[in-house]
């Protein structure tokens, strides 16, 4: 059973405040639905927002708050539009990926085509996990980890050790699902959720934390994206986006030229193959420069940019290995992003983008 403050919550298409109804209350809704997956059996409460027009299940304490997910219970006309090809290309791959158990948690099943998982690697990767907590507010009550997906590294896990409550946020129900596994030993809050319309009030979260997610947001909804953030955000707080450089980080494409070459011809092709070919789900994938950020907010002057990790995967498994000494090489990479954070938050691969408010 949900125990916590519903004020805190507001209606993602009308922007009204929810009312929560208890079990008795949503039998009455969801009998007049022919809707598969909504049975009485798993839907015990749920939320409606006060002019009466829709209503939100919650699935296994998981509050199902995309307005995809709502039922239509007003006279008249349904407002909701229809998701974005762009955007129901992440809906759809992270609605049908499966997971792996790794160290006790669950984790996507394709995190190895992104984190080097090597012995040789481990304490530069590990290190980078943690990076986020440098700039996010030391403690608080409400942590927002927008997009959260499953949680599936100890050191994401840990991210929230000074936080009364983690919010957890995705567009997957499956990812909250494991979520919940992996959180299970403190206190969450766990929202299924599009980053572009987050259904939280404004200044309600003590720190907003949002990893590998902004770049699968469709290009035109990015700053959508980042102003929420901002919107939820408490004064004198700090949203830490961690984002990814792809051609604009120099430090890539001069160590990697033929194969960044190579990424952004497979990138894209893959734009015109998806609309063309109906195949499965593939990620959406778009980034931003440096320069949008700076030129594209009213509060862009409180931007700054700093290294989460100066490296990517293909660096890692081309000059990385025991035998060239490659965790001597990683730790002087290490040493240089912690003496020259802005440096590399500009030039390496992974920026952490700290946006103070």
């Amino acid at each position: 059973m949900l125990n916590f403050d519903f004020s805190i919550l507001q209606c993602p298409i009308t922007k009204e405040s929810l009312n929560f109804l208890a079990r008795e209350n949503v039998s009455e809704i969801i009998q007049k639905f022919d809707t598969s997956f909504l049975k009485f059996d798993n839907i015990n409460e749920g939320f409606v927002n006060e002019s009466n027009t829709y209503f939100y299940p919650v699935f296994d304490d998981i509050l199902l708050l995309l307005p995809v997910y709502a039922l239509y219970i007003g006279k008249g006309e349904d407002s909701r539009g229809k998701m974005v090809f762009d955007k129901e290309r992440v809906f759809n791959y992270y609605n049908e990926i499966s997971y792996n158990t790794k160290n006790s948690l669950k984790i996507y099943e394709d995190s190895a085509k992104w984190v080097d998982f090597r012995e040789v690697s481990s304490e530069y990767i590990s290190n980078a996990f943690t990076k986020a907590r440098r700039y996010l507010n030391p403690s608080g009550k409400y942590m927002l980890d927008i997009a959260s997906g499953p949680i599936g590294l100890q050191e994401y896990v840990d991210l929230s050790e000074n936080y009364e409550v983690r919010i957890c946020a995705d567009i997957s129900v499956n990812a909250l699902i494991q979520a919940k596994y992996n959180y299970s030993h403190r206190e969450g809050i766990y929202i299924c959720a599009d980053i572009t319309n987050i259904p939280l009030k404004e200044n309600v979260c003590d720190a907003v934390l949002c990893q590998h997610t902004l770049y699968h947001i469709p290009k035109n909804e990015q700053k959508t994206a980042v102003e929420e953030m901002y919107r939820v955000a408490k004064p004198d707080t700090r949203i830490v986006i961690i984002y990814n450089w792809f051609y604009y980080g120099w430090f890539m494409n001069l160590s990697l030229f033929p194969i960044q070459l190579y990424r952004v011809a497979r990138h894209l092709a893959g734009k015109v193959y998806v609309r063309l070919v109906n195949s499965k789900p593939r990620l959406y994938f778009f980034i931003h420069s440096r320069a949008w950020f700076k030129r594209s907010f009213e509060f862009s002057n409180s931007i700054g940019f700093y290294s989460w990790r100066s490296t990517n995967k293909y660096f890692m498994s081309i000059y990385i290995h025991k035998w060239l000494g490659g965790k001597r090489i990683l730790n002087c990479l290490r040493r240089s992003e912690d003496k020259h954070p802005e440096f590399w938050g500009r030039f390496g691969d992974y920026p952490a983008i700290v946006i103070k408010k």
